[in-house]
């Protein structure tokens, strides 16, 4: 089942390998240069973490939330590619 990721990583990481691999999880769009929106067959927001940051690999910043695409509602304000990007998914 799909589920919609919010992706936040922390500014003053290095994260060109991790933006690499957002973009590997399958239909997503970059918010601002630091969050990512993706939608993702993955169980909970714990799964994609460790699909992000394998163990072995240094523990980052990084942030995840999801939500049930069927239940998620949302609001606020953001260029026109957000919402039609959203309105696609969900």
């Amino acid at each position: 089942m799909k589920q919609l990721f919010i992706i936040i990583l922390d500014p003053n990481v290095n994260s060109s390998l991790l933006r690499a691999k957002i973009q590997e999880l399958g239909d997503y769009y970059n918010i601002y240069s630091n969050q990512y929106v993706v939608c993702a067959d993955y169980d909970n927001a714990q799964r994609l973490y460790e699909k992000l940051v394998p163990q072995g690999m240094p523990q980052t910043g990084i942030v995840i939330f999801s939500a049930p695409v069927e239940t998620l509602k949302y609001w606020g304000y953001s260029d026109k590619g957000l919402w039609t990007w959203l309105s696609n998914h969900v």
